[in-house]
């Protein structure tokens, strides 16, 4: 065998086994991420209950404190959540997408998206923006009704 042969065969069976294990790698990836998409499929809707009780519960709090009602709650659609502040009149309107993993707030002008997420540390379900920002939910909820809230109007 000439050593063109033999130095092309070297080459070629290189370029092959890289692409193996390139082929591997990106399997690898793609089942870990499916994996991921999977938990969040399953954790996300005990989070937006949580989320959504959550919500009730602050809102039913502040009427307590106030000895009046202040804040309305109504829940009956699954998935969605309307918050109406009774005077000044304001909303806030909140949305849970299972299949994309996100809940949607709409307070007039202040407008967008949690995402769910898994915690890497935990592996539970976790609130965070599009740069990864972790939010705990308590404060999150609570930033909703005092500054979004704040914000919007009827």
């Amino acid at each position: 065998m000439s050593d063109f042969a033999k130095r092309q065969a070297t080459q070629i069976r290189n370029a092959e086994e890289q692409r193996s294990e390139s082929r591997k790698l990106r399997d690898t990836e793609s089942a870990a991420f499916a994996e991921r998409e999977r938990i969040k499929r399953k954790l996300a809707p005990d989070l937006w209950s949580a989320f959504s009780e959550l919500m009730v519960d602050k809102c039913s709090e502040v009427n307590n404190e106030l000895g009046k009602e202040h804040y309305r709650c109504h829940d009956e659609v699954p998935n969605k959540l309307h918050v109406i502040r009774v005077n000044p009149a304001a909303n806030l309107r909140l949305e849970f997408f299972p299949e994309g993993n996100r809940i949607h707030f709409d307070a007039g002008n202040c407008i967008g998206d949690y995402l769910i997420e898994i915690d890497d540390n935990t592996e539970l379900a976790i609130l965070s923006n599009a740069y990864h920002q972790v939010f705990e939910l308590e404060s999150t909820v609570e930033h909703l009704l005092e500054v979004c809230l704040e914000k919007a109007s009827f």
